[in-house]
């Protein structure tokens, strides 16, 4: 199958988000059914947006069809987690909506706002400092079916029983590499700190427009990790005997793939639009999240003896 070229999004650089809550006309209130202990933040919110006379849409369940309700809205409230994040942005592309994201889980990489910090801006405070980051995400599509979406990574995962998979590569139509390896990891800048890290890949900064391929215990020494420009299209083909293989998308949806079978990889139309705090630069979250760049924790001295 031969992949043909996607449009790719303009530009879009980080920006200051200074409207205040009383122009807001419309706004959709979601969370996931997956963390019902957001539900009463989540009806909070969105019932004092209506008592200052907003539209709300209220999507406890996350099964709103986002992107065809907010083309005409102006803000999106995402109450739970990074979880609900990556679910949002999944059912929001095609729009250009801001998400304020409400932190009730314990990371927070993403979702950096606590549920005060918004009612605070709900109810009148300015939003001093906050700033609109865009992120680029994947579109991906399996043998040229309908495209899905992810904000961290696509991969190619095997079930219980693994042996070397095939997958040739090729970017921009152009033959890159074959991999013989237990899987491939495709990562935005969001998701080089989730799974592709783990495997060696490296931390990309959140402004770039790129994605990084990594493979999972890859045969030869020489497959190392990849930073592809977002403007490029990636093809994978499925080679040789494969068994338990499928294509997993934000660790959230599984398509089964078989010999033969190829997916394209690419930026998706439109970016993800997610409002910071601006309290922390990215180097901060790393550091505390993630304990990036920290010192090793060195044992204590045992009976008397130095450490």
């Amino acid at each position: 199958m031969r992949c043909a070229l996607q449009s790719q999004p303009p530009d879009m650089s980080e920006d200051a988000y200074t409207t205040p809550a009383s122009a807001l006309k419309k706004v959709l209130v979601t969370s996931t059914r997956y963390k019902p202990e957001a539900f009463p933040v989540a009806k909070e919110l969105a019932a004092l947006l209506n008592t200052q006379g907003v539209q709300v849409q209220l999507d406890l369940e996350g099964e709103l069809a986002l992107a065809s309700v907010a083309a005409d809205a102006d803000l999106v409230i995402a109450v739970g987690g990074d979880g609900t994040l990556l679910s949002t942005a999944r059912r929001l592309v095609g729009t250009h909506v801001p998400v304020l994201g409400v932190n009730l889980g314990k990371l927070g990489f993403l979702a950096e706002h606590s549920a005060n910090d918004v009612r605070a801006y709900l109810n009148g405070d300015r939003p001093d400092g906050w700033r609109l980051n865009p992120k680029i995400m994947l579109q991906v599509s399996r043998n040229g079916e309908a495209p899905r979406y992810a904000l961290n990574d696509v991969m190619v995962s095997q079930g219980v029983m693994t042996k070397l998979i095939s997958i040739n590569m090729r970017v921009d139509g152009a033959q890159a590499t074959q991999y013989r390896a237990d899987g491939v990891v495709i990562s935005t800048p969001v998701g080089s700190t989730a799974y592709s890290l783990s495997l060696g890949g490296p931390i990309l900064s959140q402004g770039l427009r790129s994605f990084v391929i990594t493979p999972i215990a890859p045969h030869s020494l020489t497959n190392r990790p990849i930073v592809i420009e977002g403007s490029s299209e990636v093809c994978f083909d499925i080679q040789g005997r494969v068994g338990e293989v499928a294509l997993v998308i934000d660790s959230h949806e599984r398509l089964e793939l078989r010999s033969g079978d190829s997916f394209m990889v690419s930026a998706a139309p439109t970016d993800f639009l997610l409002i910071s705090s601006g309290k922390r630069n990215y180097f901060d979250i790393l550091r505390h999240k993630l304990s990036w760049g920290a010192q090793p924790v060195l044992s204590t001295a045992v009976d008397g003896e130095d450490a």
